[in-house]
């Protein structure tokens, strides 16, 4: 397929940069990286300098994130793409540039209200990567270092993000989700998953019609290799008693094996495996109505599950 853009990493706001880079480390099982001016600690799941950074702040959101282009080619005709969609871009200082480690790149403004960077040239760390928790590491390379999902309270601002990232950055839409939020006549959730090399879905972005969001991030993902380093997270997470979101399922669309915890900063973060992967030939973009096969129950749920309530 025609790969111009993937993951390259994600920065975040934190009132208490140091509880959530803790929670990275011994739960989420990411590898610390070298520091830079600007992050309060950076983050490592593969060979690259940082993917994560962490940025205290006066509230726990997402500050930016980071989308890179392939070749130099590719990054040409993405800034094309911004230019004639009218997105005014900023070139990223060379402080900015050290912070995220790549070697150019502009910034822009979406319209789910994140930074959005499309860079060029992620910087290699200088020693390999290796995880006591992942021997066969995290599923990178082209697909990034996983993906993002973020929320909008408007059907106008849902429309012109899903028009942003594909119109502009590029992405194609790999299937939509649909899904009332309670009983007959409640609301409906809309989200729609979107790709932009083999991974099922890079980005996704959600439509909860509510007074107001919350938080723009509502989860990042990392995926790993095999289903059995997931459940030995999902252990780390009980052990270390970490709030859970959902706790083990598979997803129906991309047919991910996955948990979700708790950051101390109020996003969630996903652990999976077994994610189904994209081609030129992807011809499955339907509209799903629940989100798993089976499990990912709050735990509430499992709970009354469990005692027969």
């Amino acid at each position: 397929m025609n790969i111009e853009l993937s993951t390259a990493y994600i920065g975040i706001d934190c009132r208490d940069p140091v509880q959530v880079g803790r929670y990275l480390h011994a739960v989420v099982g990411l590898m610390p990286a070298e520091p830079a001016a600007g992050a309060e600690s950076r983050w490592r799941n593969d060979g690259k300098a940082a993917r994560v950074w962490l940025r205290q702040a006066e509230r726990d959101d997402a500050a930016a994130i980071g989308l890179e282009a392939v070749d130099a080619a590719a990054y040409r005709r993405v800034l094309q793409r911004l230019a004639a969609a009218g997105v005014a871009t900023t070139p990223l200082s060379p402080a900015e540039r050290e912070l995220r480690g790549v070697g150019e790149g502009v910034s822009m403004m979406s319209p789910w209200g994140v930074k959005v960077d499309v860079v060029l040239g992620l910087v290699d760390a200088a020693t390999p990567f290796a995880s006591p928790h992942y021997p066969d590491g995290f599923v990178t390379g082209a697909q990034g270092f996983g993906h993002y999902v973020f929320v909008v309270n408007t059907a106008e601002a849902y429309e012109a993000s899903r028009r942003f990232a594909m119109e502009a950055l590029g992405m194609k839409l790999s299937d939509t989700l649909r899904m009332a939020l309670g009983p007959a006549g409640a609301p409906e959730m809309n989200v729609s998953f979107l790709h932009a090399n083999p991974r099922h879905h890079s980005l996704a972005l959600a439509f909860v019609p509510m007074p107001e969001v919350p938080q723009k991030l509502h989860h990042v993902n990392f995926e790993v290799a095999a289903v059995a380093p997931v459940g030995a997270a999902y252990e780390r997470a009980l052990a270390a008693k970490t709030p859970l979101a959902n706790t083990i399922g598979q997803h129906e669309n991309d047919g991910m094996v996955s948990f979700y915890s708790v950051s101390p900063g109020g996003w969630l973060v996903e652990i999976g495996a077994t994610g189904r992967t994209v081609g030129e030939d992807w011809d499955d973009r339907r509209e799903y109505h629940r989100i798993s096969l089976w499990g990912h129950q709050p735990p509430t749920v499992l709970q009354q599950l469990l005692v027969g309530a």
